[in-house]
C-alpha cells in the first residue's frame, strides 16, 4: 500500500483532498428573535449553539415558532462560535441559531463526515478568527481541505466507529434504567414509606405506625437529624495558584465540569494537577464511593458519585467541590440518593439564598436534614442498592474502554493507516 504526503499528513495514494464545499452542503445558522423561543414544545426544536451537545447526539430544551435556518435529521452540526469545532449529529429536523452550522454530504455519508470532522478539530481551530469571541465563518468551513476515500470505504470506516458509539449508547441507556430503578426504590422506601415490613408487606399502606418529625410523618423508630451527625468527612480540595489551564497531563482535578450526576464523566473536559502537587495534597483526594457536591457558582447543589476506580484510580477535587463521607449510620449510596432528591437540591441552594455570591460552607452543609431509618431497613436497602450501583459502574468502565478504542482507531482510520476491507 502506497502513501503520499499532503498538507494534512500522509494519506493513501488513491485518496484525495477536497474542499468541504465540494463534498457537502453547508448551512450557517441564523437566530430568530428571542420572543419566538419557548420551552413548552411550540414550533420546531431550536438550538442556538452547542450547549445541549452530547458526545455524539444532542438533547433539545428549546423550541422556536419563527425558524430562520434549518438542519435536517442526520445532518452534522458544528459549533461555529467558541468553543469552535465541536460536532454532533442532528436527531431530528430543527432550527439552528448563529452558533451552529449544519453540513450534509452529497452522498449522504453524514456519519463519515461527523467522524472526519472530529478527527480534524485542530485543523478547524486553526481557521478561527476573533480575539474576544472566537468563531469560524462559512468561507473557512467551505475551504477546509480534508481527505476523502471512496464512498464505500467512507461507509465502512463510519460503521466501525459508529458500532462502538452505538454500544456506548446502549450501555448509557442501561445505566439510565438502573439509576431510575435505584431512585424508584429509594422513593418507595424512604419517601412513600412502603418498604417491606416484618411480614414483607408495604409498611405505610399496611398500617405501619407513623410519628411526627421535622420532615412530616415518618415511621416509628426513625429520626431526622442534621447531616453533620452522619458525616465523618466534609472537605474541599484545591488547585495551584495560577490555575491548571496549561496542563495537558497529570492527576485529574475535578470541578464543575464533571459534577454531572451518577457515574457520568466527560474526559474531554478534564483538568489536571501535577503529580508533585497531588502528592503534597492533604485533603481533597477522591476515594471509591465518595459523594462529591458542587458548593458554589451557577452549578451549586449538583452532585456525583464515583466508585471502583471510575473515572480514575487517582484523582482529586478543586476548591469548588466538597467530598462527603458518611459514618456507619448510613451508606454512601443512601447519602447520594438522599441528597439527589429535588427538595434536597433546593435546600442546598437555599442555604445561600441571601448571599450575593452563590456558595455554601461546611457548617451550612452540616445543618441539612437527613432521614435516618432503623438499622435493619438500611441494611436491607444497601444489599439491593449496592448491586445496582456496582452494575452502573461496570458499564461506566466498559464505556471508557470502548471510547478509548474508538479514539485510538479514529486517527488511524481517517489517515488510512488502518484500511477497512470492502466487501
Amino acid at each position: 500500500m502506497s502513501f503520499k504526503e499532503t498538507e494534512v499528513g500522509r494519506i493513501p495514494q488513491e485518496w484525495e483532498l477536497y474542499e468541504l464545499k465540494d463534498k457537502a452542503n453547508i448551512t450557517m445558522g441564523q437566530s430568530p428573535r428571542s420572543e419566538f423561543y419557548n420551552n413548552n414544545r411550540e414550533g420546531i426544536p431550536f438550538m442556538q449553539g452547542r450547549t445541549t451537545f452530547g458526545d455524539k447526539y444532542h438533547t433539545i430544551d428549546t423550541w422556536c415558532t419563527d425558524p430562520k435556518k434549518y438542519a435536517k435529521q442526520n445532518d452534522v452540526l458544528i459549533s461555529v462560535r467558541a468553543p469552535v469545532g465541536d460536532v454532533n449529529i442532528a436527531t431530528t429536523d430543527l432550527c439552528i441559531g448563529r452558533g451552529l452550522a449544519s453540513l450534509s454530504m452529497e452522498n449522504r455519508n453524514n456519519e463519515f463526515l461527523y467522524y472526519l470532522l472530529k478527527n480534524y478539530t485542530n485543523l478547524i481551530m486553526s481557521k478561527v478568527s476573533g480575539t474576544v469571541f472566537s468563531s469560524i465563518n462559512k468561507v473557512s468551513i467551505e475551504t477546509l481541505r480534508l481527505p476523502f476515500p471512496n464512498d464505500e470505504e467512507q461507509k465502512a470506516i463510519a460503521k466501525i466507529l459508529s458500532d462502538l458509539d452505538n454500544k456506548i449508547e446502549v450501555n448509557n441507556k442501561i445505566n439510565k434504567r438502573l439509576e431510575d430503578m435505584a431512585q424508584s426504590i429509594f422513593k418507595h422506601w424512604f419517601v412513600d414509606f412502603e418498604f417491606p415490613n416484618e411480614e414483607g408487606k408495604p409498611y405505610k399502606s399496611s398500617g405501619g405506625e407513623m410519628i411526627e418529625s421535622e420532615l412530616g410523618m415518618i415511621p416509628k423508630g426513625w429520626e431526622v437529624i442534621n447531616l453533620g451527625k452522619v458525616l465523618n468527612t466534609i472537605e474541599a480540595g484545591n488547585r495551584p495558584k495560577g490555575g491548571v489551564g496549561n496542563l495537558t497531563d497529570g492527576i485529574p482535578s475535578i470541578g464543575a465540569e464533571n459534577i454531572i450526576g451518577l457515574g457520568k464523566y466527560d474526559y474531554s473536559k478534564e483538568k489536571y494537577v501535577t503529580n508533585e502537587y497531588f502528592e503534597k495534597m492533604q485533603k481533597g483526594i477522591v476515594k471509591s464511593r465518595d459523594v462529591l457536591l458542587y458548593k458554589d457558582g451557577a452549578q451549586l447543589g449538583r452532585k456525583t458519585f464515583f466508585m471502583d476506580e471510575f473515572p480514575h484510580e487517582k484523582c482529586c477535587i478543586n476548591s469548588h467541590v466538597f467530598i462527603l463521607r458518611s459514618n456507619e449510620i448510613i451508606s454512601q449510596e443512601y447519602l447520594y440518593l438522599w441528597l439527589d432528591q429535588y427538595h434536597m437540591t433546593e435546600s442546598i441552594k437555599n442555604l445561600n439564598a441571601n448571599s450575593a455570591q452563590p456558595g455554601i460552607n461546611q457548617a451550612q452543609v452540616k445543618t441539612l436534614d437527613i432521614l435516618i431509618p432503623n438499622k435493619e431497613i438500611i441494611m436491607k436497602f444497601n444489599q439491593i442498592i449496592e448491586i445496582l450501583f456496582k452494575q452502573i459502574f461496570s458499564y461506566c468502565k466498559s464505556n471508557k474502554n470502548l471510547s478509548d478504542l474508538r479514539d485510538t482507531l479514529l486517527p488511524k482510520l481517517m489517515s488510512g493507516e488502518i484500511r477497512v476491507p470492502i466487501d
